[in-house]
């Protein structure tokens, strides 16, 4: 892994870091990336919320900081700005991905402040992750005070029920996630009628369960640590790959 700050149009490497503000995560795979407009405008949108004044450089510097991505081998590099207004991006090699997903429900009502914009809670999901795997599973799912789901740690959860595909209410905060929006806008093209609701971990029992990210794409959730191993096998998974393989573009 390396770190680059931006400074004055150029690039150098760093090893200094505080909080931070904004990220951006993406997977980049031989050179190539999976909705990278979004990525770039929700970026810009959380930066325009956190660092406004930023706003002028970012242009330069995300078209800058894309070209030091290797366009060999599977990469997962992150566009930040930190605490101290710095403009970082952070290469690094991609996690290895998993076909399925274990879920565990975290024991406390959500403990995260600031969703409004991805950054200033990662470390936070990153522990709260941590926790779940030291259970066995590899995300932890976040409730609301009543019992709600909103979100995974650091992920997106969707079901099914029939054949309509199900998210969290939207009356609960959840992070705005770049998965969450391609599969539905994928559910949209093929007419599958999509809605939000509010729902309990046990209500989910027995349905198809995805568990989605951008590093990790769709993985169908095979048990749900403490509450059943009864979940539907990913029968939709693969028309709906194939579908977001259409946001797939070159790195420019």
């Amino acid at each position: 892994m390396a770190t680059f700050l931006y400074s004055a149009g150029e690039f150098f490497e760093t090893e200094e870091n505080s909080a931070i503000l904004v990220a951006d995560s993406l997977l980049v795979t031989e050179g190539e990336v999976r909705s990278l407009d979004k990525h770039i405008v929700r970026f810009i949108k959380h930066t325009s919320a956190k660092a406004p004044e930023l706003l002028p450089l970012l242009p330069d510097f995300i078209f800058k900081a894309l070209n030091l991505v290797p366009k060999t081998g599977r990469q997962f590099p992150r566009l930040e700005i930190q605490e101290d207004l710095t403009l970082k991006i952070q290469i690094r090699p991609a996690p290895e991905t998993k076909a399925t997903a274990v879920l565990w429900t975290y024991p406390e009502p959500d403990p995260r402040h600031d969703l409004t914009v991805k950054g200033p809670e990662l470390n936070l999901g990153s522990t709260i992750r941590d926790k779940a795997q030291q259970h066995g599973a590899d995300e932890a799912i976040l409730l609301n005070k009543e019992g709600f789901i909103s979100e995974g740690a650091l992920s997106s959860l969707v079901w099914w029920e029939g054949e309509t595909l199900v998210a969290p209410s939207n009356e609960i905060p959840w992070l705005e996630s770049i998965t969450r929006q391609e599969v539905f806008e994928v559910a949209n093209n093929l007419n599958i009628e999509t809605k939000t609701k509010l729902a309990k971990p046990e209500d989910l029992i027995g349905r198809e369960v995805w568990l989605m990210s951008s590093l990790q794409g769709i993985r169908p959730v095979t048990e749900w640590i403490g509450l059943s191993k009864e979940f539907k096998a990913g029968e939709r998974k693969d028309l709906f790959d194939q579908e977001l393989l259409k946001f797939v573009a070159p790195l420019p």
